[in-house]
């Protein structure tokens, strides 16, 4: 009988923490996304870090896509940089964001828009990422930033994207790196010349939240 009652014990102990593990389940989750400047960067490192300052760590595939385990709801900052684009050194530091969803990008477009909607340089509020700026960021301003970014692409630096043609949530839609039947990796194939370094990136970076000014110099 004893024997019996211990086995018992333990049967329910075990269901118990399974049925612990399983709740958690229902805030922690699977995030995937791409990295991409026109062409895929495959072997990036991805950070993502959480609004609890977390960070977590991976590596994108030969297609540029990557995945994180176990990762909290709410909004998520990542982080791509390094890594080969058809071959060649990627020289550009990316950043993107995702406010609720389980899909996040990293590319050229996200960082721009990221720029536009932080008001300055994506990097710095990674480092810093946490509740108190996780909070100060919504969808309708995600929105905003990606139309000002088309704007100021077609008048400062002559790149015309047709706004009908781009996913309007490009941070976090489905992006399929090297396909041109995929708009945002059209896009994203249009600014490669425009934007093929740190320096070309931080200098729209700033057109975007000045103005063409920038350009010119003669911002105020």
């Amino acid at each position: 009988m004893g024997k019996h009652l211990q086995t018992w014990r333990h049967l329910v102990l075990a269901c118990g923490v399974a049925a612990v593990a399983a709740c958690g389940d229902d805030h922690a989750q699977e995030v995937t996304g791409t990295a991409a400047v026109g062409a895929a960067l495959a072997g990036a490192t991805v950070q993502l870090r959480d609004a609890q300052g977390q960070v977590r760590n991976a590596t994108t595939d030969a297609k540029g896509a990557f995945r994180l385990a176990d990762v909290p709801g709410g909004a998520l900052m990542v982080r791509c940089e390094g890594g080969l684009a058809q071959g060649e050194p990627n020289r550009q530091r990316l950043h993107g964001l995702v406010l609720g969803g389980r899909i996040v990008n990293c590319s050229p477009l996200t960082e721009l828009a990221l720029w536009k909607v932080l008001g300055g340089p994506p990097g710095q509020a990674f480092d810093s990422f946490g509740q108190a700026r996780a909070s100060d960021l919504t969808a309708d301003a995600m929105a905003a930033a990606e139309s000002a970014v088309l704007d100021a692409l077609a008048t400062g630096a002559g790149v015309d994207i047709d706004p009908a043609a781009v996913p309007r949530r490009w941070h976090d839609t489905p992006l399929e790196a090297g396909n041109a039947n995929d708009p945002h990796d059209a896009a994203l194939e249009a600014l490669r010349e425009a934007i093929a370094d740190q320096a070309a990136m931080d200098f729209m970076g700033e057109m975007v939240v000045r103005g063409v000014c920038v350009a010119d110099a003669s911002c105020d």
